[in-house]
């Protein structure tokens, strides 16, 4: 994608100007079309700056780079260097309703998975270190809300009817008799798991900066 390019365009840039201590956050959505916003952190002597990029396929815009903040805090970081350990040996585990079966020499995988979703990505590139993980926020689901609302709604035997005789629907059309959601097995694990609490805490700190208006776009030619 080309915010990633950008990103990696600007840590380097850091890296030759004597800045060590680097990092990202990036969400990433995908509907009918994809759409990213990252926020770049780095230190320098002891200060802390954040910088927002921004690009979705939703309009005719080229990426959107804003000025660079100066901030009273080094949250990113500080959250990173305190609990490392944990972040680079844990994984968001996958929404799975049954445990994997082995048959034979195959393995059957009991996962569900969405085409719509939300990703958040996390990066450090500070002296030696190279952490760069990613979550589906699907999977952080106790249950599958799709089946959850399928549940739930009271079909007619017409409206059934069109949905079997739909092949693109299939998937719809089985959901449709099933009389309860499928559970995360994964669900408490995955929302014990240090990236998703630093993605809470990341979430609330941009969320008060962009409430205040912080961020000025970079006005391009």
């Amino acid at each position: 994608m080309k915010i990633d390019s950008i990103l990696n365009l600007e840590i380097a840039e850091l890296k030759t100007s004597g800045i060590k201590e680097i990092g990202y956050t990036k969400l990433t959505c995908i509907n009918y079309g994809v759409s990213s916003t990252a926020y770049l952190f780095w230190k320098k002597e002891n200060s802390t700056f954040i910088q927002k990029f921004k690009n979705s396929e939703y309009d005719n815009k080229s990426l959107q780079k804003f000025k660079p903040i100066k901030l009273n805090d080094s949250t990113f970081f500080s959250f990173y260097k305190k609990s490392k350990e944990k972040l680079n040996i844990e994984n968001v585990e996958h929404f799975e309703y049954k445990p994997d079966s082995i048959v034979g020499n195959k393995t059957y995988s009991s996962r569900i998975t969405i085409s719509h979703s939300c990703f958040r990505h996390f990066v450090i590139k500070s002296g030696k270190e190279n952490f760069d993980k990613q979550f589906d926020y699907f999977d952080l689901q106790e249950f599958d809300k799709k089946k959850v609302y399928a549940s739930k709604r009271k079909y007619t035997k017409e409206e059934i009817k069109k949905w079997k005789e739909r092949g693109w629907e299939g998937m719809e059309y089985e959901i449709i008799h099933e009389n309860y959601p499928e559970r995360n097995l994964n669900f408490e694990f995955n929302k014990e798991s240090r990236i998703v609490e630093w993605d809470k805490i990341m979430t609330e700190f941009i969320k008060e900066l962009e409430s205040e208006n912080k961020f000025e776009l970079i006005e391009t030619e």
